[in-house]
């Protein structure tokens, strides 16, 4: 499956930044790893769930989510907040497909870039997924 390539919007960090009383300033690039925080999962998990977010704000916190989990010490093979957060992305595969693609880091096991690689990597493989310019 192809699907168009997908990029934070400055509204949406602007949104999250605002609701989750997040630092926001001009010279932050990455931003959505930036404020990552692994003590805060649950909460950011809970507003992805619940909340009523716009597409945008869903995928940067997402991105969020993600890279909080890839920070914290949890055995992510074991825990249900990452099983519930791997079935989210499976089941919004338009949305994160760019996502999904960013976070399994080429093709071989010798190619980990983080240790949620594995994870995002096989959601990959399994819905044969491309992201498209």
């Amino acid at each position: 499956m192809h699907y168009q390539i997908r990029y934070p919007t400055q509204f949406a960090i602007q949104t999250l930044a605002k609701r989750f009383d997040l630092p926001n300033t001009p010279t932050m690039q990455d931003w959505e790893y930036i404020v990552a925080d692994s003590n805060r999962i649950n909460e950011f998990l809970k507003a992805y769930i619940e909340e009523p977010l716009t597409e945008d704000e869903k995928f940067v916190l997402m991105e969020i989510l993600i890279q909080s989990f890839d920070d914290s010490d949890r055995n992510l093979a074991q825990d249900i907040d990452w099983q519930c957060l791997l079935k989210l992305l499976e089941n919004n595969m338009e949305l994160h497909a760019t996502t999904i693609c960013y976070w399994a880091c080429g093709n071989t096991a010798y190619d980990l870039c983080w240790r949620v690689t594995p994870y995002l990597r096989q959601i990959r493989i399994q819905n044969h997924l491309k992201t498209i310019e």
